[in-house]
C-alpha cells in the first residue's frame, strides 16, 4: 500500500519517499523548493501533539535544540504544520542508524570509540546549554556514509513526558501496538527516568552507557521478556560483565561503561564532557597501538602460547619495538643543544620571534629604562640592537612577515591592539583593536590573532585579518573559547588552544585546528598525549599549554613538568591536524623557558626563547584608605621564592595572614610585620586557601580542598585547633554581620550566606543568567558589594542592602561601574564611603576606586586610578583575581603581585627534522 504523503507537499517541502518509521513519527525524504535542497521531514504522531500544553513544551524545546550548531547533531531547520499535519524539517544526510548497524553484530573497538567520541561531543554541546536528550538509544544515532555520527531527536522526548512530569511505571505503559518501539526506549532508560523522577544530564550518561555496552557486546545491558521485567532489571539488576560477552574489550573501557551504568546518578560521570575525554584518550591509545585493537568474537581467540613460544614472541616483539623506536626517533635526538645568551639585561626581555631566514630576532624589552616594554630587533650574527617602538604603553609579542620586512605586535596603547611596523623603522599602523598573539600567515597575506582577556581563557576568540588591513573574520565559531592561533607550515590550517564548553563547568581544553576559511574546528588529541607525560592543561591556573610555533611536522610549545618550565616539541600531522607522536623536551633549564620561536638554517635548527624568573609575593602599598591616596612607595613584604597569595591584614596592619606553597603545598601562614617572624598555621596534604580574619581578629576562616570536596574551617587566629564548619561551601570571601556569618559564592548558585555557628548556608543573591562573584560587606554590614560576570570581556560592580532574611531583587541593585570594562574584586574603605576594585579599563590590571554617597551608597563622581601597574615587570597577573587579596589595615593595602625579569636565549640543534 502506497504512503498517502509521498508525492504531496507540506508547505514548501515536496515529499519524495518514506525513509523509516518509529514511535516518534514517520520520516520522509523531501525537497525544499525554497532553498533547492534535500531535507528529512519527520511527521509527528497526532496523539503526541493533541495536548496543547505538551505541544507547547515540545515546541519550546525544539526551538532550543534548533540552535545546536554542531557537526555531530542533526540540525533542525523548521517546525510547522500544514494540511493538518505537524512536522519537523531537518538536515538530510545519507547513512544508517546505529540500530541497523548493530543488527549485524557488535562493532570493532575502533568503530566503537570513533562513534562514541563524536556522540559524547554532541551531548556535551547540548548539555552546556541545558538541553537533556531524554531518549538516547541506537535508533537516535545515525552514522553517515563518511563515518560521521549525527545524534537525532533532541527535544522529541518532551512529547512523551506528561504535563505534570510525574511518570510512574504504570503511566509508562503504552498500547500493545507500540510494544516494540516502547520496549526499545525502555531498554535504555536511566533508573531515575524509569521511576518518573526528575532527570538531568546524568540520565543521558546512563543511557549512553547502555548504548556503549551494546556497541561492544552486541547485546543490551538490560532486557526482559516484558516491559515490566526490563524496567525491573534497570532498577535492580547489574548487567552481565562486558568481559563475559567480549573478552577482548580493554579493561579500561569496561570500567568506563560500568561507571556510566551506576544506579546512583552521583556515582556516574557527572559531566558527559569528562566521559568524552576518557573515550578520546582510549581512542588515541588504540590508534597508537598501546591499547587492544579491533574487537574479535570470543570464538576467534588464539590458543595460549607455550612458555618457549611466549619467550620467543616477547623477544621478537622487543626487537621489533626497539627497531621501531630507533627508526622513528628524530635524527637530532641525540644531539646536544648549544645555548647562546642573546640579551644580558637586569630587567625584562621576553616574547622573542625569529625571522624566516633565521638572521634577525625581535623581542620586547624594558631595557630603555622608562618602565615599559618596547620592540627591539637585533641580528643573530652580532651587532647593536635597534629600538623600533617608543610608546609609553607596553609593546610585545612581535611576529615577522615571511619576507622579514615588517613586524606585527601587540601594544597596550589606547586600550590595546595590534600594530604593524617596518623592520627598518617607521611609524606603526593600527591593524586590529583588542588583538593579541598575532601571527603572519606563511604567504604574508593574513594575520591571525585572538581577542579577549589575557588572564581569562574562556573569554577569547580567534580571528584573521588581511595583513594590509580590513575587516577581520572570526574563526572557530563553533567553540566556546579559542586563543593563541599559529599557522601550519603550508598555511592551510591554524592550530589554537580552545574548548567547546561554556564557563561554569570543568574545562575540557585541547589544541584544535581549523582552516582560514572557517571550517568546523577539530581537536588534535594533544590533551591525552600531553597528559600521558604529566604535562597538564591548566586554564584556570597560571600555566595553560599554548603552542608557539609550527615548523615542518613539529609544534613547539612551553610546558611545565614538576617545578621546571621548558621548551618542548610534539609531532602534528599538518594534513589531518592530529597529534602523531609523544612530546619531547628540548631545553632543561631551571628558569621559566617560554615563547619558543623556531627556524631552519641549512641543516641546523635554531630556537629562540625567553628564560624568565618570576615570583609572586605580598606587597604593601601605603595609603590613606578613606581617601584612596597613595602616601609612599610600594614595597614587597614577603621575600620567599615561593608563591605567596591572598593576603589578609589585621585591622592595625601589624599581622599578615596569607597562602604560601613554600612547603610544596598551599598552606596558611601568619607573619608578624613588626618582628618579621612567621609560621605555618596549617600543614595538611590537601592544600588550604582563602584565609579570612574575623572583624575582631580572633578567628580565621579558610577553605581546604579535600578528597570529598571543598570544606570550610574556622580556627583561632593565634593558637588552637581548626573546626570543620561546612562542606560544599566553596570560595569563602569575607566575614559579615560582626563575625556571625561568612559570605561565599558559586558560579552556579550565586552569593551564599553561611552561619558561622552552625555551618548552615542559604542563597543570599542569585541571577538566572549571570554569575555573581566576590561578595564583600561594608564595615557596618549594612551593604554588600559584589561583581557580576556578564561576558568574558566585562564585569560590573554592584552594591545591595544586606538582608539575611530575603534575597534582594535585581531592581534594587545599585550599579557602581558601567559594565563596559573588566571591573572586579570590590573592597570597602574603613569608613564605607569608598570602594576599591581592580580594573583593566586602561589595558593592564590596575587598582581603582569609586567614591560612594555616605547614606545611599550610590556612586559620586567618576572612578579614579589609585595605583597603576602598567609596567611589564610588576603587576596583578594571577588568573584568579580573587587571589590578589586587596586587604586594608593600619594605613596600608596588602596585595599579591607577580614580579618578572628575564633574557632571550638561542638554542641551536644539529640535524634536520
Amino acid at each position: 500500500m502506497s504512503d498517502p504523503l509521498v508525492g504531496r507537499s507540506l508547505s514548501h517541502y515536496q515529499i519524495l519517499e518514506k525513509l523509516g518509521e518509529g514511535g516518534m513519527g514517520v520520516v520522509y525524504k523531501a525537497h525544499d523548493t525554497h532553498l533547492d535542497r534535500f531535507v528529512a521531514i519527520k511527521v509527528l504522531p497526532p496523539d503526541r501533539v493533541a495536548d496543547p500544553e505538551r505541544k507547547r513544551r515540545f515546541v519550546q524545546e525544539a526551538k532550543a535544540a534548533s540552535a545546536l550548531n554542531h557537526p555531530n547533531i542533526l540540525h533542525i531547520y523548521d517546525i510547522d504544520a500544514a494540511a493538518g499535519v505537524d512536522f519537523m524539517a531537518m538536515e538530510f544526510v545519507p547513512g544508517r542508524i546505529l540500530e541497523q548497524r548493530l543488527e549485524h553484530g557488535r562493532l570493532t573497538l575502533r568503530e566503537t570509540l570513533k562513534y562514541a567520541v563524536q556522540a559524547t561531543d554532541a551531548l556535551a554541546k547540548a548539555h552546556a546549554i541545558g538541553i537533556v536528550h531524554r531518549d538516547l538509544k541506537p535508533a537516535n544515532i545515525m552514522v553517515t556514509d563518511d563515518g560521521i555520527v549525527k545524534v537525532l531527536d533532541f527535544g522529541l522526548a518532551k512529547l512523551v513526558e506528561p504535563a505534570d512530569a510525574q511518570v510512574g511505571l504504570t503511566q509508562s505503559m503504552q498500547p500493545r501496538t507500540e510494544e516494540g518501539t516502547i520496549l526499545g526506549t525502555i531498554a535504555y532508560m536511566s533508573p531515575e527516568q524509569a521511576e518518573g523522577r526528575k532527570v538531568d544530564a546524568r540520565s543521558d550518561v546512563f543511557s549512553f552507557g547502555s548504548v556503549l555496552y551494546e556497541m561492544v557486546t552486541g547485546r543490551r545491558p538490560f532486557h526482559g521478556e516484558t516491559r515490566l521485567s526490563t524496567l525491573s532489571a534497570i532498577l535492580r539488576e547489574e548487567p552481565q560483565p562486558v568481559h563475559d560477552l567480549a573478552p577482548d574489550v580493554p579493561a579500561e573501557l569496561e570500567r568506563l561503561i560500568r561507571r556510566c551504568l551506576r544506579k546512583d546518578p552521583g556515582l556516574r560521570f557527572q559531566d558527559v564532557a569528562d566521559l568524552r575525554i576518557a573515550l578520546r584518550e582510549l581512542e588515541l591509545e588504540t590508534e597508537s597501538g598501546s591499547l587492544a585493537g579491533t574487537a574479535v568474537p570470543p570464538r576467534a581467540r588464539r590458543p595460549r602460547l607455550g612458555n618457549a613460544a611466549m619467550v620467543a614472541a616477547l623477544i621478537v616483539a622487543a626487537l621489533a619495538a626497539g627497531w621501531w623506536i630507533a627508526r622513528s626517533r628524530p635524527a637530532d635526538s641525540g644531539a646536544e643543544s648549544v645555548l647562546t645568551r642573546l640579551t644580558s639585561d637586569s630587567g625584562l626581555s621576553t616574547t622573542p620571534a625569529l625571522s624566516a631566514d633565521g638572521k634577525l630576532v625581535a623581542y620586547a624589552s624594558d631595557r630603555a629604562g622608562d618602565g615599559g616594554l618596547d620592540i627591539w630587533v637585533q641580528q643573530l650574527a652580532g651587532g647593536d640592537s635597534i629600538r623600533l617602538t617608543r610608546d609609553e604603553a607596553d609593546d610585545f609579542e612581535p611576529s615577522f612577515s615571511p619576507d622579514g620586512s615588517k613586524l606585527v605586535y601587540r601594544s597596550e596603547r589606547d586600550g590595546g591592539g595590534l600594530y604593524v611596523i617596518p623592520v627598518l623603522g617607521g611609524d606603526p599602523t593600527l591593524l586590529a583593536k583588542g588583538g593579541r598573539h598575532p601571527r603572519f600567515s606563511p604567504d604574508g597575506n593574513w594575520i591571525a590573532y585572538d581577542v579577549g582577556d589575557e588572564q581569562v581563557i574562556y573569554s577569547s576568540q580567534i580571528f584573521v585579518v588581511p595583513a594590509t588591513g580590513g575587516a577581520p573574520r572570526q574563526l572557530a565559531v563553533d567553540l566556546a573559547a579559542a586563543r593563541h592561533p599559529i599557522w601550519s607550515p603550508d598555511g592551510k590550517r591554524l592550530l589554537f588552544f580552545g574548548t567547546r564548553r561554556n564557563p561554569g563547568h570543568d574545562y575540557p581544553y585541547d589544541w584544535w585546528t581549523t582552516t582560514p576559511d572557517g571550517a568546523a574546528a577539530s581537536d588534535t588529541g594533544a590533551l591525552a598525549a600531553l597528559r600521558s607525560h604529566n604535562l597538564r592543561f591548566a586554564p584556570t591556573t597560571e600555566f595553560p599549554i599554548l603552542a608557539s610555533d609550527w615548523i615542518g611536522d613539529q609544534v613547539y610549545f612551553s610546558a611545565k613538568l614538576g617545578d621546571s618550565t621548558n621548551v618542548w616539541q610534539i609531532a602534528v600531522d599538518a594534513r589531518r591536524g592530529k597529534v602523531t607522536g609523544p612530546p619531547r623536551r628540548l631545553t632543561f633549564g631551571a628558569s621559566l623557558e617560554t615563547h619558543p620561536s623556531v627556524t631552519f638554517s641549512g641543516q641546523a635548527r635554531r630556537a629562540v626563547f625567553a628564560a624568565l624568573n618570576s615570583s609572586t609575593g605580598i606587597w604593601s602599598l601605603p595609603l590613606e584608605p578613606n581617601r584612596g591616596k597613595v602616601t609612599g612607595d610600594i614595597q614587597r613584604i614577603t621575600l620567599d621564592a615561593s608563591e605567596e597569595i591572598f593576603p589578609t591584614l589585621s585591622s592595625d596592619g601589624k599581622t599578615l595572614f596569607y597562602v604560601s606553597n613554600r612547603s610544596g603545598n598551599r598552606d596558611i601562614w601568619r607573619r608578624d610585620l613588626v618582628t618579621g617572624r612567621r609560621r605555618a598555621l596549617t600543614s595538611t596534604p590537601w592544600g588550604e586557601m582563602f584565609p579570612l580574619l574575623s572583624p575582631d581578629g580572633s578567628r580565621l576562616a579558610y577553605q581546604a580542598v579535600e578528597k570529598t570536596g571543598a570544606v570550610l574551617y574556622v580556627m583561632p587566629s593565634g593558637e588552637g585547633v581548626a573546626q570543620r564548619l561546612c562542606q560544599g561551601c566553596a570560595n569563602p570571601h569575607d566575614w559579615v554581620d560582626q563575625g556571625r556569618g561568612l559570605l561565599s559564592f558559586s558560579t552556579d548558585v550565586g552569593i551564599v550566606l553561611i552561619d558561622a555557628a552552625t555551618g548552615k548556608f542559604r542563597t543570599l543573591l542569585q541571577h538566572p543568567d549571570y554569575s555573581l562573584l566576590s561578595p564583600t560587606p561594608s564595615p557596618d554590614s549594612r551593604w554588600v558589594a559584589f561583581h557580576v560576570r556578564k561576558s568574558g570581556l566585562t564585569r560590573r560592580i554592584f552594591v545591595v542592602p544586606f538582608r539575611p532574611e530575603a534575597q534582594v531583587p535585581e531592581r534594587e541593585w545599585i550599579p557602581i561601574t558601567s559594565g563596559d570594562f573588566l571591573d572586579r574584586e570590590p573592597r570597602w574603605s574603613p569608613d564605607g564611603n569608598l570602594l576599591y576594585f581592580t580594573s583593566e579599563r586602561e589595558g593592564p590590571r590596575c587598582l581603582w576606586a569609586q567614591r560612594l554617597h555616605p547614606s545611599t551608597k550610590r556612586p559620586e563622581g567618576d572612578a579614579f586610578p589609585v595605583y597603576h601597574f602598567h609596567g611589564a615587570r610588576l603587576g596583578m597577573r594571577t588568573p584568579n583575581t580573587q587571589l590578589t587579596g586587596l586587604s586594608i589595615g593600619g594605613g596600608r593595602m596588602a596585595l599579591s603581585l607577580e614580579e618578572t625579569s628575564g633574557n632571550i636565549w638561542l638554542a641551536t640543534l644539529g640535524g634536520s627534522h
